[in-house]
């Protein structure tokens, strides 16, 4: 009996949002990603995205396999989309995204704020 109810406590259990840990390769990926929305000025609609699909990271990593094969036809490098769609599985994914857009939107803004500074010195 006991047996049963230990395998029950585990049966249903999903990973922790701050077990999440990518991989240097996983990493370099999402710094493309994160970099390509901070750099079209999306950041806040990209999180606020992120943020309002929280619980349904899995299910769109799930149809993002779904779309591989259209994909594959339309992608110059259709393993990354197979590779983004591996990170979305993880519980933590959502959160580290978010993260990294936030810091490189912070470092950007903080770029753009120094140009302007050295334009109008310069006036």
């Amino acid at each position: 009996m006991k047996r049963i109810r230990t395998w029950f406590t585990h049966a249903f259990a999903v990973e922790k949002e701050t077990d999440f840990d990518p991989s240097e390769e996983e990493r370099a990926l999402i710094e493309v990603v994160c970099a390509e929305v901070v750099r079209r000025h999306m950041a806040t609609p990209a999180t606020l995205f992120l943020e309002s699909t929280r619980p349904l990271n899995y299910i769109g990593s799930q149809t993002m396999t779904f779309f591989e094969p259209v994909m594959r036809a339309v992608l110059r490098n259709p393993a990354k989309w197979e590779q983004f769609a591996g990170i979305l599985e993880h519980r933590g994914s959502i959160e580290y995204l978010c993260r990294r857009i936030e810091a490189l939107d912070k470092e950007h803004d903080s770029r753009t704020s120094t140009k302007d500074d050295e334009r109008h010195s310069e006036d």
